[in-house]
């Protein structure tokens, strides 16, 4: 609705992060990394078709 993009990072070490941002000392721990933004009007990834797997392929029933 904002026009607001997100993309989550993965493989990032996340002690070092806690350590960086001082998480820990405060009782907290990160579990992800969210990129947030504003796309340029000249991306031409945008208007590529997305490709993502069927979700019962990525998901597991328990």
């Amino acid at each position: 609705m904002l026009g607001i993009d997100a993309c989550p990072i993965e493989g990032f070490d996340m002690k070092a992060m806690d350590e960086e941002l001082g998480l820990r000392a405060r009782g907290l721990t990160s579990s992800v990394i969210v990129a947030l933004g504003y796309r340029a009007a000249e991306d031409f990834n945008a208007k590529l078709p997305k490709s993502r797997p069927p979700l019962e392929q990525v998901l597991t029933r328990l």
